[in-house]
């Protein structure tokens, strides 16, 4: 989405941030928009956006897991 085109070079580390908290247990990852508006500064839509494209990105994995 061109709307966030200027979040696409730190997808890699927002992921990498995002499965660090999911498996730390520290919060329910509903919280992690929230998370992310506050440890990275960004606004609610940009911190939503990159939250389900995580979301996408794991239910993927998952997916090509359950193939092999």
């Amino acid at each position: 989405m061109a709307e966030f085109e200027h979040l696409f070079d730190d997808m890699e580390l927002f992921y990498e941030e995002l499965e660090a908290l999911r498996v730390s247990g520290v919060m329910n990852m509903y919280g992690a928009p929230k998370w992310l508006e506050e440890n990275y500064d960004l606004s609610r839509k940009e911190a939503v956006y990159v939250f389900l494209a995580w979301c996408d990105f794991k239910e993927e994995e998952q997916e090509k897991l359950l193939t092999c």
